[in-house]
């Protein structure tokens, strides 16, 4: 008799790895997310009190609450991706009794492919940015106050959920669909996910919904044709980094301290408005490109991510 949960290989068939999915971000990760967020609110409200900094009606002094949002912003959401990483891969090792190697973190290269996909990250980026102020749809310049430390905390912070994003929506969602046919599902549907799990933050947009699932496309080709996360970790730290903390836009609606001040124009399709550049179409036209260099660069070339027939 067929096994309705396992395929001709032993394996658990990929509709259940594709529905733990699903269910681990829309149910299980909000569920300990909150009751993280809950805990941690409380310590660091005990906290602050024990410091003179709130008083006990939870009012902040003033002086301090920037810096009480920046903290709370950077512990809160490097945690996020902690849980982020490490549920899957206690699921993966020890649920389905896979191997980590399949959710592309492995290869003795590791260390000059995540510096190839940081510099791929700042040039795209950068295009970007260019675009943008050079047709006059926002203006920079570099801060007044000099360099924020606050910067740095920040770099964790897009460090963490670099790795927790390209683990999650690509290494853990691709891999669920590894034995998927057709095989373009494995890079489709992960991409989709990618976009729908953005829709939550501030100032989300139909073209910014559009430009984060090719973005997704774009990283799960490098996933597809090397079956390794480290360039596209590299890009989703550098895409971030450099769009947020240095350039000083909007990331996917996410304000952060930045060098340079940039003052955007009438909000429209080209700079993306207070979603940032993300939501313009000059992240849809570099994304393309992009996605073009990749599929042109691997011409001929089947690829290491789809299973032997």
């Amino acid at each position: 008799m067929k096994n309705p949960f396992k395929n001709q290989q032993g394996q658990v068939r990929w509709g259940y790895k594709f529905l733990s999915l699903v269910l681990i971000w829309d149910m299980v990760i909000p569920v300990i997310i909150v009751a993280i967020a809950l805990a941690f609110s409380l310590a660091f409200r005990i906290l602050l009190m024990s410091l003179g900094i709130m008083d006990g009606d939870g009012s902040l002094m003033e002086a301090y609450r920037g810096q009480a949002d920046h903290w709370y912003m950077i512990i809160l959401i490097c945690i996020q991706n902690l849980v982020i990483i490490f549920l899957p891969l206690a699921l993966w090792k020890w649920g389905f009794h896979s191997s980590w190697k399949n959710l592309g973190i492995h290869g003795k290269g590791w260390l000059r492919d995540l510096g190839k996909g940081l510099l791929i990250g700042m040039v795209m980026i950068t295009l970007v940015a260019a675009g943008i102020c050079l047709t006059g749809n926002a203006s920079m310049s570099f801060g007044k106050a000099g360099l924020d430390p606050w910067l740095i905390g920040y770099l964790v912070m897009f460090i963490s959920v670099g790795f927790g994003e390209e683990i999650f929506f690509r290494g853990y969602a691709m891999d669920a669909l590894r034995q998927a046919r057709p095989g373009w599902l494995a890079l489709i549907l992960p991409a989709l996910l990618f976009g729908i799990a953005h829709s939550s933050n501030s100032n989300f947009s139909l073209l910014g919904f559009i430009n984060i699932c090719l973005v997704g496309i774009f990283l799960g080709l490098l996933f597809w044709f090397t079956d390794q996360l480290w360039i596209p970790i590299g890009f989703h730290i550098a895409w971030n980094y450099f769009q947020g903390p240095v350039y000083g836009f909007e990331v996917s609606g996410i304000n952060t301290p930045r060098m340079f001040t940039t003052v955007i124009g009438e909000e429209n399709l080209l700079n993306g408005g207070l979603f940032g550049p993300e939501g313009g179409l000059f992240t849809t036209l570099v994304t393309l490109a992009a996605i073009g260099c990749v599929l042109w660069h691997y011409r001929g070339k089947k690829g290491k991510f789809l299973p032997p027939q």
